[in-house]
């Protein structure tokens, strides 16, 4: 048996003022292509008398400075947000940097704008201390190799501070802009749809500055760039339709989306047998398992496959099934937007459904989407819906 706790996407750093920071395995990729681009570019043209390995430990050493530069930018969102009661998941970064993901919306517009201000801010300023260090070392005579480092770091946080100000939302400033819309007007919707439109906006310019640069020959620059606006247009939009299914569904539980009478499987029989008469029959991709009338676990189609072939016919579902409580669990009072929210950090899209500690259904994602798109064509309008 394989016991599991409820789990979070990505790999877990460590704990910081209670926040857990986690690490998308997409991370790696911008921590490799930062240390090579100072190691081999930004460091040899700024100081070239330095020799090359001296150039790689300081290109790595640069990347862990703007690694920690994000944490402690993220935090500050964190520490604002739990201030205003914002119930905060974690800190978490990726390809594209970092994000406090909150699991509720900001209780007001001062709430918005606090937090939103709160990570620039801190870039900025520890941007300008370091800046001013780097001028006293400079003035100082201190060695090329820590000066330069503490020069990239105070440029970098303050230009991750000034383009996170940009009022693109879902960016930080594009978060300012809709605070302070959101307080004018006194309507999220709105305030959202036109923070969404205008980071849509920026998200199509980076786009088309891009392709402009990659025709310059700066490709490099260029794909990121492309990427950055393609990440952005994705982003804001996905975070208004967020922002309606929010609306839409409140504090309502799956409860009602639930199907009942799930395909259940014993847990003493073999793994061949769930393979022959389970998986080949029903496609489903996760299946309560049940001993003696009672939930004792999950197996999925994941667990079958990592499971030598050869066994199949001598080991038993209990053998390599997933405990309860389990990742793949909840309860049938959860509300629809954690189970969403569950469902997209875990890329889970089948879940079991208990009621008082007994199965009573399953969800699928695919249901709650036919749910959500039907909801919102009747009961939101055509206009608002983008």
């Amino acid at each position: 048996m394989k016991p599991h706790s409820m789990e979070k996407s990505g790999l877990y750093l460590f704990s910081l003022f209670g926040f857990e920071v986690r690490l998308d395995w997409s991370w790696f990729f911008l921590a490799i292509l930062v240390a090579w681009s100072l190691s081999v570019s930004y460091f040899p043209f700024n100081y070239p008398d330095l020799d090359t390995s001296t150039y790689w430990t300081m290109g790595i050493i640069g990347a862990i400075g703007l690694f920690l530069s994000i944490i402690f930018h993220e935090l500050c969102h964190s520490l604002v947000g739990r201030h205003y009661g914002l119930p905060i998941a974690g800190i978490k970064l990726f390809i594209f940097g970092g994000v406090a993901e909150m699991r509720e919306m900001p209780p007001s517009p001062k709430a918005e704008f606090m937090m939103a201000i709160a990570g620039p801010a801190f870039s900025i300023v520890i941007g300008i201390l370091l800046y001013i260090l780097f001028r006293a070392g400079t003035l100082a005579n201190w060695p090329d190799e820590a000066n330069g480092i503490i020069r990239y770091l105070g440029l970098i946080n303050i230009i991750v501070g000034i383009f996170n100000l940009l009022p693109a939302f879902p960016l930080d400033g594009g978060r300012v802009l809709r605070s302070f819309l959101w307080w004018w007007k006194d309507d999220l919707r709105w305030a959202t749809q036109v923070a969404a439109r205008a980071g849509a906006g920026f998200g199509f310019g980076m786009i088309l500055f891009g392709l402009l640069l990659v025709i310059q020959g700066a490709f490099i620059s260029g794909l990121w760039m492309f990427l950055l606006g393609f990440f952005l247009q994705y982003l804001s939009k996905t975070s208004y339709q967020e922002l309606l299914i929010r609306e839409l569904f409140g504090n309502e539980s799956i409860r009602k989306y639930v199907k009942t009478d799930p395909v259940a499987v014993n847990a003493n029989i073999t793994l061949q047998a769930l393979v022959d008469d389970y998986f080949y029959k029903y496609y489903h991709k996760l299946y309560p398992v049940m001993e003696d009338e009672k939930l004792v676990g999950s197996i999925s189609f994941n667990d079958i496959k990592q499971t030598q072939k050869e066994k199949w016919p001598s080991l038993r579902v209990r053998e390599i099934m997933q405990t309860c409580p389990s990742e793949n669990v909840i309860d049938a009072d959860t509300k629809v937007i954690r189970v969403l929210q569950l469902m997209s950090a875990q890329n889970n899209g089948r879940l079991i459904v208990t009621k008082a500690g007994k199965l009573y259904g399953i969800i699928t994602l695919k249901d709650l989407m036919s749910v959500i798109f039907i909801r919102m064509n009747l009961e939101i309008g055509e206009g608002e819906r983008s």
